[in-house]
């Protein structure tokens, strides 16, 4: 199986839409899912950047698609001492998180302070089980750390979301704190991750990374920015 993780194109974040220039990429990512991928469903964030996003690439397509709210941006905010106010979990001062060993378990996360006292856990919590039962519908059994194929089909599923949730989606598929991708990833807009199964073992399968932040579809990185080619 192959996952693959979008984020939105460039937002306006006041008015929940693409930019002009983000109307642009979704158009650029749109045209590179059509030509290098065979994608069997999508699933969308309630949010309105993300809904447009997907909706250049689904415009006159018989695709299955679905609208999953537990895949709205992973916005939950943390107190950190370095902060005046409590800021998004990818944004808490590196010394106050590197030097917290709870942070890099995978486990452990949820039960330190301020992360306990935010709504990260619950929803981190939401997110696992939104995955999770996708998955599930689509042939794969969670059972402790790995999945279960319940059938060989060769299937690409498209999540059209965020920064935040898919580095939230990773951490669990990779059984890493969320923390760690959290504060360790970047990803520009309309930027893909790819996640495929190592199928190599049998029925009992794990995912591997075969992408993160992939924006080729947008041409050459210049000086002055993008060129949209």
């Amino acid at each position: 199986m192959k996952l693959l993780f979008i984020r939105h194109g460039e937002p306006d974040y006041e008015k929940d839409c693409l930019t002009e220039n983000g109307r642009v990429q979704a158009q650029l990512l749109a045209r590179r899912l059509e030509s290098e991928e065979k994608i069997k469903a999508v699933y969308i964030s309630p949010m309105g950047r993300a809904a447009e996003t997907a909706q250049a690439y689904l415009k006159g397509k018989n695709i299955p698609s679905k609208i999953c709210d537990w895949m709205h941006e992973f916005d939950a905010k943390v107190s950190d001492p370095d902060w005046a106010e409590p800021v998004p979990v990818w944004d808490l001062y590196p010394k106050n998180w590197t030097e917290n060993e709870n942070c890099f378990d995978r486990k452990a996360f949820a039960d330190d302070d301020p992360i306990k006292q935010s709504e990260v856990p619950s929803r981190f919590e939401a997110v696992r089980k939104g995955l999770d039962e996708v998955l599930a519908a689509n042939g794969l059994i969670r059972e402790g750390e790995v999945y279960i194929k319940t059938d060989d089909a060769d299937t690409t599923l498209a999540f059209f979301c965020h920064f935040g949730t898919t580095c939230v989606m990773i951490a669990h598929l990779l059984n890493i704190s969320p923390i760690i991708a959290l504060q360790g990833f970047s990803a520009e807009p309309t930027a893909i991750a790819t996640l495929c199964t190592d199928d190599r073992f049998g029925d009992r399968v794990n995912f591997r990374i075969h992408g993160f932040g992939d924006i080729h579809h947008l041409g050459k990185i210049t000086g002055s920015g993008v060129n949209y080619k």
